[in-house]
Parts: C-alpha cells; sequence; structure tokens
C-alpha cells in the first residue's frame, strides 16, 4: 500500500519549505499520473505513427463505432471526456472527414463516423491491437483500469 512520507521538522522557513516540496515532488499521485499517461502515450504514438491517427483518436473513434447512443453526452460519459473537450477532439477528426457531426432537433448534438472513418478505423485497430499487446507485455493490463476505477470516487466529490 502506497504510504506518503511526512517531512521533516522544519528547521528554518526555506529547509521548511524544501522539506515540504521535497514531500510533494516525490510523493504527488497527480505527478505520477501524469508521467505514466505520457509514457503510454509517447508509446502508442511511436506504434501508431503509421495509421496517422494519435491513440487518443483511435480510442474516440472505437467509442463511436461500438455506440449504442449516438449523443455527444453520452459519448463524452462513456469516454471519460468533458463536453468541450469532446467537442474539440471530435471536431479535428470532422475536419479529417472520419467523422460527422449533426444537430438536429436543434438541441442535442450526435455524432457517428463516416464511411472513410469507419474504414480508417478498421485498418488501424490490428495496428493498435499488435502495439496494445506490446505494451501488455510490458505493463500489466488490469492496473490502469485499477488506477480508473480507485479514482472514479473523486468524481463524486468534485
Amino acid at each position: 500500500m502506497f504510504k506518503p512520507r511526512q517531512a521533516p521538522p522544519p528547521r528554518d522557513r526555506r529547509t521548511e519549505l524544501r522539506d515540504a516540496a521535497e514531500v510533494v515532488a516525490s510523493d504527488c499521485l497527480a505527478g505520477f499520473a501524469r508521467t505514466a499517461s505520457r509514457r503510454i502515450n509517447g508509446f502508442l504514438e511511436t506504434r501508431l505513427a503509421s495509421t496517422g491517427l494519435a491513440p487518443a483518436q483511435i480510442s474516440l473513434m472505437a467509442h463511436l463505432a461500438c455506440a449504442q447512443d449516438d449523443s455527444l453526452g453520452a459519448l463524452a460519459r462513456r469516454a471519460g471526456l468533458d463536453p468541450s473537450s469532446l467537442t474539440r477532439s471530435l471536431q479535428a477528426l470532422a475536419r479529417q472527414g472520419l467523422v460527422e457531426i449533426a444537430q438536429p432537433d436543434g438541441r442535442r448534438k450526435l455524432a457517428w463516423l463516416t464511411e472513410t472513418g469507419v474504414r480508417r478505423l478498421a485498418w488501424a485497430l490490428p495496428v493498435w491491437q499488435a502495439a496494445h499487446a506490446e505494451l501488455c507485455a510490458l505493463i500489466p493490463a488490469a492496473l490502469p483500469r485499477q488506477l480508473a476505477q480507485a479514482a472514479a470516487v473523486l468524481e463524486k466529490d468534485s
């Protein structure tokens, strides 16, 4: 179990600040999560470069491909994105002709893969699967899911 370190008793203001900062720098859960995310994303970006799609784009397109509800609200919840981030990501895919976004009733926005998007995702999935298998050989596959599930409790507090 992870136990954060406690700063030693302060000696002077500069030492007190340095000691407190040392605890933050060495024990920051957010820092660990960002570092892990950057490393995993960089690993996948390298292996997915031939697809012309970033890991986040493939993930979002996969969410669209398997969606039962094509509303942006439902997609945001499934993908774990806030609506504005989701909209920006979808607009980038729409500019590439991979996604179509519509607002048929004037209030509810919908999104789906275009035929080009379906073909592109189908072509990218085997590359992603190989990269993901390689990644899972290095990092236990359950670890990121466990972290996400454990952190889900934070949504209730925000």
